[in-house]
């Protein structure tokens, strides 16, 4: 699931308008109000008349050589923030997977909370939890990702890496569909996120852009475990309708009419084309 989310991950710049751009013009409304009321200082940051008289000057030297200096200026320093906002949008999904060895120690409370409501749930449910399955990285939306390889390999012995993009080759029309949108939420979440920098920077003239940063991360989290849920659920959905069709391509039989783990490991097999398998003879000398 990493490879297929490092390969993802570079299509926000293929949603450039919908992810950045759009931001871009309310965090530019809030850099013209934050200009305009940082001079009436802390106590009047709120105060409805004095944002009217502030944006009224600014409104009258709009027109003038200086204001159309500064306008431009203005319209590409939000530029530059959005190309750094998608840079910190990969910062913010490889913390969201949570495998770093650093985050998960300072998160161990957490994985280890994370991992006795697992083995909770499976006892109440009846449900033997192979050790694969229990949380080990340091973030929620890290474990979904992660159980989503475990599932797979436990159920069909595949690896979801290798037969994630035969699979994308067989779908149909709403298929794609489905786990394009579940990308593109969280996504936009990661995104939602990063933009919360930007308000925060602006917070240390305009101390109401602070709220603004908060509420952009707590909106993004949620986004970003809703969309990784449905991502998740969408992937496993594809393989499991899709899998058998993949054996008969590449000539396994299914003697079951499904996909054990035997047929999976020779399906695994083929797609790795020997490339992870142990030479078992020495080359041939060469002839004299």
């Amino acid at each position: 699931m990493d490879g297929i989310l490092s390969d993802l991950g570079k299509r926000i710049a293929d949603r450039w308008f919908a992810f950045l751009i759009l931001p871009g013009v309310p965090f530019a409304a809030t850099v013209v109000v934050a200009w305009a009321m940082a001079p009436s200082g802390a106590a009047h940051a709120l105060d409805v008349d004095v944002l009217v008289r502030r944006l009224d000057a600014l409104a009258g030297t709009a027109r003038s050589t200086k204001g159309v200096v500064v306008g431009c200026l203005l319209l590409a320093g939000v530029a530059v923030t959005a190309v750094l906002v998608r840079e910190m949008s990969l910062v913010v999904n490889r913390l969201w997977t949570g495998r770093s060895v650093l985050l998960c120690r300072l998160m161990g409370p957490g994985i280890r909370r994370r991992r006795r409501l697992a083995l909770d749930t499976a006892r109440r449910g009846g449900y033997a939890s192979p050790d694969r399955y229990l949380p080990h990285r340091a973030t929620w939306i890290g474990d979904r990702f992660a159980l989503v390889d475990e599932r797979v390999a436990v159920q069909y012995g595949v690896s979801l890496a290798r037969v994630w993009p035969r699979l994308w080759q067989l779908h149909s029309d709403r298929t794609p569909k489905v786990v394009s949108a579940a990308w593109d939420d969280y996504a936009a979440a990661t995104v939602r996120v990063a933009w919360a920098l930007p308000y925060l920077v602006v917070s240390v003239f305009w101390w109401p852009a602070a709220p603004l940063a908060l509420a952009l991360v707590l909106l993004g989290w949620s986004q970003g475990r809703r969309g990784a849920d449905d991502f998740c659920v969408s992937c496993e959905a594809a393989i499991d309708v899709q899998l058998r069709r993949l054996a008969h391509i590449v000539g396994v039989p299914l003697p079951h009419r499904r996909v054990t783990t035997v047929e999976g490991r020779q399906i695994d097999g083929i797609l790795a084309k020997g490339a992870y398998l142990p030479r078992t003879e020495p080359p041939a000398p060469p002839a004299p």
